[in-house]
């Protein structure tokens, strides 16, 4: 997979930015922890709400693409907006993700923002993911208590 480099043209650019959220996107749907990681540099620095703590490298985000899928196997982003740093090569990328919580027919849906900081190389090292942890872990909880 060739990725199109957005370093240096975060504003000027917006084409390579596009393409490169494309990729973002695509590769979560498809629920390719392989293909996410390979959008990442190794030395990723990576921000979860659900994990709780700071986590690095491509093996954490390969890890959290796992188990979204064994939580929620049917999820869904759909991209609300896409937003360029000024300043910098960073991008922020507004989405929804709809989806059903394993084993329940308890539907799961929230939205968030990732913000995305590229390196030189074009991948992402720095990468902060930010939505209402509580109301989603209200949502399990509601799954969960359906399930009893």
């Amino acid at each position: 997979m060739t990725t199109p480099t957005c370093v240096d043209a975060a504003v000027a650019d917006l084409a390579a930015v596009e393409s490169f959220c494309d990729l973002w996107e695509k590769a979560w749907n498809d629920r390719d922890g392989d293909a996410v990681a390979a959008l990442c540099a190794q030395d990723l620095v990576y921000d979860e709400p659900a994990l709780g703590e700071t986590v690095y490298g491509r093996d954490a985000i390969r890890a959290l693409v796992n188990l979204m899928t064994s939580t929620i196997p049917d999820y869904s982003f759909r991209r609300l907006g896409l937003y360029a740093e000024v300043t910098r090569p960073a991008i922020l990328v507004a989405w929804h993700l709809t989806g059903t919580v394993a084993g329940t027919d308890h539907p799961i849906e929230f939205h968030g923002d990732d913000r995305l900081e590229l390196g030189d190389d074009g991948l992402v090292h720095a990468y902060r993911c930010v939505y209402d942890n509580k109301h989603v872990l209200s949502q399990f909880a509601a799954a969960a208590a359906g399930r009893a």
